[in-house]
């Protein structure tokens, strides 16, 4: 069972990239800030996710869980970056700093460590990696659950749930399947990807009407498409989505900060 406390602060979600791999004036790659019970958790943070968390009002010494859904560039451009500002003397992080990833994810930081070495090796603070597919990961006041989605292998979706009873999910990249219309199932607020329109379809990602789809069966309250390829701002997303979905729609913007 999840340690909750007495700690019922609003969960705060901020969008910090609504983008994908692709660069944009307008849309960074992915990135979702969760502010939930005092804590900052950051999902996923691809290339520039540092300084749009910086312009949510979170520094790197106060981000105190990182979640990655799959280890895509465009997902975990920032992981080296972020620890390599940790080793500059101004920082002087002190409390533990967790990274949670899918199965790979230990292989892959040890990668990094092979190539950069002492330049993003810890200074000061203690480094918690841990490889999920169902563990959850209970915190004071919030849990974190994953379920493992079809995009890459072991690629995973998160619902946050917090002691007040309030839920998150945030989809990562995923094609439609079960499991995130599990992972889904009530929540007050589902951020599904939605990387292309119902014309241009892209193999393992989702469109207008899928991710509406997704919605409407799982009964979520309102609905967040984000991770938005440029082909997208070409085409109507909205109106193929509420032809499934009649609850509230929203379309992420870089920065847009929504409460749960």
């Amino acid at each position: 069972m999840p340690r909750f406390n007495a700690i019922l602060s609003p969960m705060q979600l901020t969008i910090l990239g609504s983008g994908t791999a692709i660069p944009s004036l307008r849309r960074g790659s992915p990135g979702l800030l969760v502010e939930v019970a005092g804590q900052s958790l950051l999902f996923d943070g691809g290339a520039g996710t540092l300084p749009r968390l910086l312009g949510a009002g979170v520094t790197v010494l106060d981000l105190d869980r990182v979640f990655y859904t799959h280890l895509h560039p465009d997902h975990t451009g920032d992981l080296v970056p972020l620890l390599f500002a940790l080793r500059n003397p101004a920082w002087q992080r002190a409390k533990p700093l967790y990274l949670t990833g899918p199965k790979g994810f230990r292989a892959y930081y040890e990668g990094l460590i092979e190539l950069y070495g002492d330049w993003i090796a810890t200074r000061g603070y203690e480094l918690v990696l841990t490889e999920v597919l169902r563990e959850v990961t209970d915190g004071e006041g919030f849990r974190v659950i994953p379920r493992e989605v079809l995009h890459l292998r072991h690629s995973l979706c998160y619902r946050v749930e917090s002691a007040e009873g309030k839920s998150l999910v945030f989809s990562g990249d995923t094609t439609y399947c079960d499991a995130i219309i599990d992972a889904a199932k009530g929540a007050d607020l589902l951020v599904l990807e939605c990387s292309a329109p119902d014309e241009r379809p892209m193999k393992n990602h989702l469109t207008p009407t899928q991710a509406g789809q997704i919605a409407a069966v799982s009964g979520c309250r309102r609905l967040v498409l984000t991770h938005f390829y440029p082909i997208c701002e070409e085409y109507d997303i909205v109106t193929p989505c509420k032809k499934v979905f009649d609850g509230e729609l929203v379309l992420a913007e870089d920065l847009m900060r929504l409460s749960v």
